[in-house]
């Protein structure tokens, strides 16, 4: 995960003038980097390669949401979109009406160019396969299907606790004492902002984000994702939820904060939830993305103020409550705006209304074909061209010379920290660093941050000795 003081563009040292930022993001998963990014004040360019061609569904998805016209869609709706859409298993019905809503506006955006440049002109799709393509539209065809067959092809409850059922085994039954051991074990001096109750509900049901008041139960099919297994001796599809059910949808953007209002602690419990944190966060980076300011007012009242523990001298002004009905009023206009988008005219109003409105980004996002990382060094202008790569933690095996060969001269390269990874057991957890310490060895790359793995915050940071 990226902080907000600690984001990957602070380790781009040599690169202070004006030229543009270029990053390589390996296996990132989700848009925490490319959010700070956008935040920046710089030109950016990041090129991100995936291990699935669903994330970059849902990179499109929530750069979307992101960047809806101010007019159409508020800040607060945004972001609770946007957080019930990433972390929850089970969404609200609002919320995957927007997805079958924008289908068909996804699928103009990656068959068709000049479409894309109108409503999306920070993302580049130029990179991928035709036949990528092809599957990404498959993709966006299944989060759209309102037949009755097609709604019950992605039961996320079942699936979820089968998921569950099949980790834990014959714990099953005693799974409340396992999340808190996992919790108590692994996360809780890790993470402090992270509550063991809101963690053992999210690893029960799924659902981590409840920002608003409503009911959480129509399945969220952009997390649905297919992988090749053995079934009845022979490889084929299978379509399910492959992703996380240990770690939490927190660790992104509810385990940090720069105000220290938000690490409050009274009778031993966190005022703030994790999903409150991560609520306040991702509504600061999008009202900086949306107005290019930063985004000063406080946080709502903690869990204690509306549970009536104590009262607060501040009033709600006229100004404050207004706000939040005009939010209020366009999350329910942009259903009815993305109802617009279903038309395939080429000259459609709505998209050049979009594109008037849409707020401006100086950054851009390029996607890259999917398994390709080992043929970037054969393309020679991409050879020392990179201020920055990332790494998660599941795609290190790439940290070699040849990929180091893309790095600018004293350009640094980032790994993700395994220290959130709850599976990981204690000696695999000690060998992560030496692992990698080795790696960069080999490639020429100098180690920048603490011999323990547990000091080293988010990322292993290294720098690349010319």
């Amino acid at each position: 995960a990226v902080v907000s003081t600690q984001s990957t563009g602070t380790y781009c040292t040599h690169n202070k003038g004006q030229e543009p930022l270029r990053i390589l993001c390996l296996g990132s998963n989700d848009l925490r980097h490319v959010l700070e990014m956008m935040c920046s004040g710089r030109k950016v360019e990041v090129f991100m390669m995936e291990t699935n061609l669903e994330l970059y569904c849902r990179h499109i998805l929530f750069l979307s949401v992101l960047l809806q016209p101010p007019n159409l869609m508020g800040l607060q709706e945004k972001t609770e979109l946007y957080l019930d859409l990433y972390g929850n298993s089970l969404a609200r019905s609002a919320s995957t009406k927007f997805v079958t809503n924008s289908v068909p506006s996804f699928i103009r955006m990656v068959t068709d160019e000049d479409y894309l440049k109108n409503v999306l002109p920070l993302l580049d799709l130029s990179a991928l396969k035709f036949k990528e393509r092809d599957f990404m539209e498959g993709i966006f065809k299944f989060w759209g299907a309102t037949d009755a067959k097609s709604k019950e092809a992605f039961p996320i409850d079942r699936i979820w606790d089968g998921r569950v059922r099949s980790y834990l085994e014959e714990r099953y039954d005693a799974g409340k004492n396992i999340f808190d051991m996992d919790f108590s074990m692994k996360l809780k001096e890790r993470a402090i902002l992270l509550d063991s109750r809101e963690y053992a509900s999210w690893r029960q049901t799924g659902v981590g984000f409840e920002v608003r008041d409503g009911v959480y139960d129509a399945p969220n099919r952009t997390l649905c994702s297919g992988i090749i297994k053995m079934i009845g001796g022979s490889k084929r599809l299978a379509r399910g939820y492959w992703g996380d059910i240990t770690c939490s949808p927190y660790i992104s953007h509810g385990i940090y904060s720069s105000l220290k209002s938000m690490y409050e602690v009274r009778n031993r419990i966190n005022v703030r939830t994790a999903s409150e944190v991560a609520e306040h966060n991702l509504m600061c980076l999008i009202h900086h993305i949306n107005t290019g300011k930063k985004y000063t007012k406080p946080p709502k009242p903690d869990r204690f103020t509306f549970a009536g523990g104590e009262k607060k001298d501040e009033k709600a002004t006229l100004e404050e409550v207004i706000e939040e009905e005009e939010e209020e009023e366009d999350g329910e206009e942009v259903v009815k705006d993305m109802e617009n988008l279903t038309v395939v005219d080429n000259k459609s109003k709505k998209a050049a209304l979009m594109a008037l409105n849409v707020p401006k980004s100086s950054t851009t996002v390029k996607f890259l074909p999917l398994g390709t990382a080992e043929q970037l060094p054969k393309k020679q202008n991409l050879l020392k061209s990179f201020d920055l790569i990332y790494f998660s933690s599941s795609q290190v095996s790439y940290f070699t010379p040849q990929i180091t060969a893309l790095l600018k001269d004293d350009a640094n390269l980032v790994i993700e920290n395994v220290k959130y990874v709850v599976p990981l057991q204690k000696e695999h957890e000690n060998a992560f660093l030496p692992k990698i310490q080795q790696l960069a060895t080999n490639a020429k790359c100098e180690f920048l941050g603490s011999n323990d793995l547990m000091n080293n915050n988010f990322h292993l940071s290294f720098h690349r000795v010319v």
